[in-house]
């Protein structure tokens, strides 16, 4: 474990190091795209997650019979969380629908932004369970309706 020195110039050279090191990994800025421009490809690698701040951004997938929309997300929406919590690469395209403004989240802003605010994450964990229930009742709309109950034949 590094211990920091006690002096008043160790402590300033920390304070410099620090501020020079902290935008780089909290990696937080604010991003614009024009209409269509994409903010990332499905098979990209993603560091970042975006929260919409201004105009909306359509979430598509690629399948064999062409591209599904999975949603469009708008004003205070985030999206591109899967890659930057899994380490996996994105799983669909989002692309901007007019003029759009996005804040970029690196992992490490998350972080910091959980730690500071524990109900940051108990609504991020809220807005996950809802997308989560929104594709289960998409998936049993699609789903052929059976009229036998479990275990009967």
């Amino acid at each position: 474990m590094r211990h920091w020195p006690r002096d008043e110039a160790a402590r300033r050279e920390r304070d410099v190091m620090v501020q020079q090191f902290l935008p780089a990994v909290l990696s937080e800025g604010e991003l614009s795209f024009e209409d269509g421009q994409y903010l990332f490809r499905e098979g990209d690698s993603g560091t970042e997650m975006f929260v919409i701040q201004e105009g909306h951004v359509r979430v598509t997938k690629r399948s064999e019979g062409g591209e599904m929309l999975l949603s469009t997300l708008g004003r205070g929406d985030f999206l591109g969380e899967m890659a930057l919590l899994e380490g996996m690469p994105r799983d669909a395209d989002a692309r901007a629908v007019g003029p759009t403004r996005v804040l970029s989240i690196g992992q490490g802003g998350l972080l910091m932004r959980i730690r500071r605010d524990p109900t940051f994450a108990l609504e991020l964990l809220n807005c996950l369970s809802r997308r989560v229930r929104d594709l289960n009742a998409r998936m049993a709309q699609l789903a052929p309706s059976t009229s036998e109950g479990p275990g009967e034949a």
